[in-house]
């Protein structure tokens, strides 16, 4: 069956406490070391990553900002060309209506003087037209000089009354 000895049990303890005793220094040590520089590393990690984040926060915001800047610059640039547009059409319609001004003056000018060349063929017709009747009435030929004289004065009287 079973016996128990003192020494034995004493021997089995103190060799349980020298094989702890021995774990503990070199292998315990270890493995404690390697869990501290694994938690090290966690924390520096998580904490690198907390600063990359707010990083990354920061450069976010910067680029809204220069985003919203950029928007309001195209905004600016557009207001600008719309005006400068308007400009443009403004001064395009007020050109076109000082051609439009010029070229009336021109025709109204051209009128007045094709009316006033037609006024002067009409008048040199009735002239014509007047010497030839009086011719007729009076059976002799009025080419001279003096009597178209006449004639024009007669029409130029008969104008002014008209």
């Amino acid at each position: 069956m079973l016996e128990f000895h003192l020494s034995t049990i004493l021997f089995t303890i103190v060799n349980l406490l020298v094989l702890f005793l021995l774990m503990k220094k070199f292998l315990f040590a270890r493995v404690n070391a390697v869990l501290e520089q694994r938690a090290a590393l966690v924390k520096q990690e998580i904490s690198s990553a907390e600063d990359n984040n707010r990083q990354a926060q920061e450069l976010k915001a910067q680029y809204e900002g220069k985003l919203t800047d950029a928007r309001h610059e195209a905004a600016k640039i557009v207001a600008e060309a719309q005006n400068r547009a308007q400009r443009v059409y403004e001064g395009k319609m007020a050109e076109a209506e000082t051609d439009a001004k010029r070229l009336r003056s021109e025709a109204e000018a051209q009128i007045l003087t094709e009316r006033d060349a037609m006024l002067r063929g009409a008048r040199n017709e009735v002239a014509s037209l007047a010497l030839l009747a009086a011719a007729k009435v009076a059976q002799r030929s009025m080419d001279s000089d003096d009597d178209k004289a006449l004639v024009d004065t007669f029409l130029s009287e008969v104008g002014e009354q008209a």
